[in-house]
């Protein structure tokens, strides 16, 4: 749950502020706390961790899960223990969206009638889902632009390789080779049923051509958001946040579910409220914070791609 910061505010004739305040501030901090990750596209790519009272310019350690490789096991004594791959990255908290936003008597009324806490989190999303969307998006975007941390990387001799829906097909076949074949001692980078791709609208355009994947839209309940199928293994996110670093480029993002990127969010959104002067109504204000981080370099795989959409032949 997140933690809320409350503003020491007081009202007139020294009353504490109401009840009510309390409990919406607390509200739109849950619904953030809880819709949040489900916003995420790119940030399924990442482990994420809640920090508790960090301050912009702070650096926290991300502790990223463990990889345990498999052996072949013929019934004799077991090889000596190979250490886990477990690792912490550092990631500086040094991003931050505020938001500022105004409620009538008659919304604030409308919260306060909400009889249980999760009818009270239900109806602040109504009011905090657009900022939830863009936060998200924020967050999105950081990861996206950590293409140049990848450790797997393919263009056309230093030139962006132009799509069409069979080049579309074979980068997908090309990065599951890679990750299979991991560090070329046995030790794959490929893990069946977690590996995600997530690309630019402009690149779906043309994987919509392949009979695998044309023009259909189908739910997967664990990458709901932004999912359209599966090819060569990889579950394919699509997100209009994808690196665009030049008109045309993009750089698609290749890894494993919840392992390849790190990522550091305040636990708290450093909520308050006030009532300007000649004005009936409330106003809340705050800020959340976050880092992002590429730990994992040999989990990370990017393409230099340029997509000319046309209809027809």
């Amino acid at each position: 749950m997140v933690n809320v910061l409350f503003n020491p505010f007081k009202q007139k004739k020294g009353k504490i502020m109401t009840t009510t305040k309390q409990r919406i501030i607390s509200a739109f901090s849950e619904a953030f706390n809880k819709y949040f990750y489900d916003e995420l596209v790119i940030g399924k790519l990442a482990h994420h961790e809640l920090k508790d009272h960090v301050r912009k310019g702070d650096e926290v350690d991300i502790t990223m899960p463990g990889l345990i490789q498999l052996f072949d096991y013929d019934g004799g004594n077991l090889p000596t223990a190979e250490a886990a791959t477990v690792s912490s990255c550092k990631v500086k908290i040094d991003r931050g969206k505020a938001f500022h936003f105004e409620l009538s008597e008659m919304e604030e009324a409308m919260l306060k009638q909400a009889s249980e806490t999760v009818d009270v989190v239900n109806v602040a999303k109504d009011y905090t889902d657009d900022a939830i969307k863009q936060f998200a998006a924020a967050v999105d975007s950081s990861y996206a632009n950590l293409y140049t941390r990848a450790g797997h990387y393919l263009d056309d001799n230093g030139n962006a390789i132009t799509l069409t829906a069979q080049t579309a097909k074979d980068i997908f076949a090309y990065m599951q080779a890679k990750f299979q074949r991991g560090d070329g001692k046995g030790h794959t980078n490929w893990i069946d049923g977690s590996m995600l791709c997530v690309i630019p609208p402009e690149y779906q355009f043309f994987l919509g051509k392949l009979d695998e994947l044309k023009y259909t839209e189908k739910g997967a309940e664990e990458t709901r958001k932004g999912y359209i199928g599966t090819l060569c293994g990889w579950d394919i996110l699509v997100s209009n946040n994808i690196a665009q670093p030049e008109n045309g480029v993009f750089y698609p993002l290749f890894g494993v579910r919840g392992k390849t990127l790190a990522g550091g969010i305040s636990s708290d959104l450093n909520t308050t409220f006030y009532t300007p002067e000649k004005n009936f109504n409330t106003c809340y204000k705050g800020y959340g914070l976050y880092g992002v981080g590429a730990p994992r370099a040999d989990l990370l795989g990017t393409v230099k791609v340029s997509a000319s959409l046309s209809v027809g032949s």
